[in-house]
């Protein structure tokens, strides 16, 4: 039995922060939410949170993958994108 080797083809991504007060980040390919106190993207399989107070979004255009934001910036942090799991999968492990 062949196996298929699934390949992701990443977006080089870049991330601008300009006096706590503005951000600039390329290679999105989602985001998930937006707040006055947190931004949240996907870059790259990737969870980035932008956490701030008075945070608005500027500029997006998801399908270049660039988001501009504005507001003071308190914090960026990354973690693992959780993707669904297949329904077999989770029953019989």
């Amino acid at each position: 039995m062949e196996q298929k080797e699934q390949k992701t083809i990443e977006k080089q991504s870049k991330v601008i922060l300009t006096n706590q007060s503005a951000i600039s980040v390329s290679g999105i390919s989602k985001v998930l939410s937006s707040t006055e106190t947190n931004i949240s993207v996907v870059i790259n399989g990737q969870v980035m949170n932008i956490e701030g107070e008075k945070l608005s979004v500027s500029k997006l255009d998801v399908q270049n993958g660039f988001l501009d934001a504005e507001g003071h910036i308190t914090a960026i942090k990354y973690s693992k994108s959780k993707q669904k799991e297949n329904f077999f999968k989770r029953i019989f492990g």
